[in-house]
């Protein structure tokens, strides 16, 4: 009887770390995508590639002596807050709360309806202004949460799926698709913002717990589970088949910038095209963290939040051991992220 429980006890303790080993390869890929992407945010490709040379950017770029996050990475640490505070309310409601502290951190005038504990609004540098999302900002300033029922605008920003991918961390509080989707919809009205946030959850939930397979079939999954979920809204159609065209352009012969400029996967500015860029450049790399996140944001789009997204992607599929170190040695706010995912493994552990 000790030998079994000893070996169940193991087999725990493995599986612990092996999650915690997902969400830390989640969490810092995606803050390196967002860094590595900040700084050729606003620029064309044809600039990037006169600044950086023919192959455009390549490297980790300190800004001082750190390389700087945006508010992507901002509000992906604040998802993660919201969803640790012990709090009877519903997880969207709670991440609410979060992204009001945040849009105070952002200099915005927001009275929360109830006190709030926030480590991460007491960090200085979570304090900056990284070019918030004007969307995010309005809507957050407004005094009413967005839900999928009730939409408070008609923005299809990524500003709803670049911060949502926390929500796969864990199935605690319903199906992950599901809350992704109700947190993009606080700030975002359009399906076409909340359908991808929804379908970013779903794949870090299916990386992180899935039985292991290879990284497109857990994104086909995702994708048919994603359009069964939402088969009344009629974006739906439209935003299988741009994912199926990612897909599908990932597996063919073109030079990135080709695939996601001359293919029309778009800029990434809205939702769907940034989770499509992010599908196609993890696929194209599955094994490569850094040749990922360098794909996903040499283009003349939102580069740090398709920077963002293909890090959540794969650093959830491959884990913090695929993670390169020695971009990791260069990001700022990495003990802040790691608190969070230790509040994040607590919370999954007390569950």
């Amino acid at each position: 009887m000790r030998f079994v429980e000893k070996r169940t006890n193991m087999q725990e303790k493995e599986k612990y770390q092996m999650i915690q080993d997902k969400i830390s390869g989640c969490v810092f890929a995606g803050a390196l995508g967002d860094a590595l992407g900040y700084v050729v945010e606003f620029d064309l490709y044809s600039s990037i590639k006169n600044k950086y040379g023919k192959d455009g950017i390549q490297d980790l770029l300190r800004t001082g002596e750190e390389a700087i996050i945006s508010d992507d990475t901002q509000m992906t640490l604040f998802t993660m807050e919201g969803m640790s505070v012990e709090t009877e309310d519903e997880v969207e409601e709670k991440i609410y709360l979060s992204y009001l502290k945040w849009a105070q951190t952002q200099g915005m005038s927001v009275k929360l309806p109830c006190d709030w504990p926030s480590r991460l609004a007491m960090v200085p540098k979570m304090n900056c202004r990284r070019a918030p999302g004007n969307t995010c900002l309005y809507a957050l300033t407004s005094g009413k949460m967005g839900t999928i029922q009730e939409p408070i605008n008609h923005s299809k920003g990524c500003g709803g799926v670049m911060r949502t991918a926390p929500l796969g961390f864990t199935d605690a509080y319903g199906l992950p698709l599901l809350n992704g989707a109700k947190a993009a919809a606080i700030t975002h009205g359009h399906p076409l913002s909340w359908i991808p946030a929804g379908m970013l959850s779903d794949i870090v939930f299916k990386c992180i717990y899935g039985k292991k397979k290879p990284l497109k079939l857990i994104i086909e999954e995702s994708l048919a589970d994603t359009k069964a979920q939402f088969e009344r809204v009629r974006e739906v159609i439209y935003f299988e088949q741009l994912i199926k065209k990612a897909i599908a352009l990932s597996e063919m012969d073109y030079e990135d910038d080709a695939a996601i400029i001359e293919k029309e996967l778009g800029g990434g500015w809205v939702g769907e095209e940034a989770l499509a860029i992010a599908v196609y450049c993890c696929l194209k790399y599955p094994y490569c963290i850094k040749k990922a996140l360098i794909a996903a944001v040499n283009h003349s789009g939102d580069s740090d939040s398709t920077g963002a997204v293909a890090g959540n992607i794969i650093g959830a599929y491959l884990g913090m051991s695929a993670v390169p170190k020695d971009w990791m040695d260069r990001l700022e706010l990495v003990d802040v992220m790691q608190e969070q995912i230790d509040d994040i493994m607590l919370m999954i552990r007390d569950r």
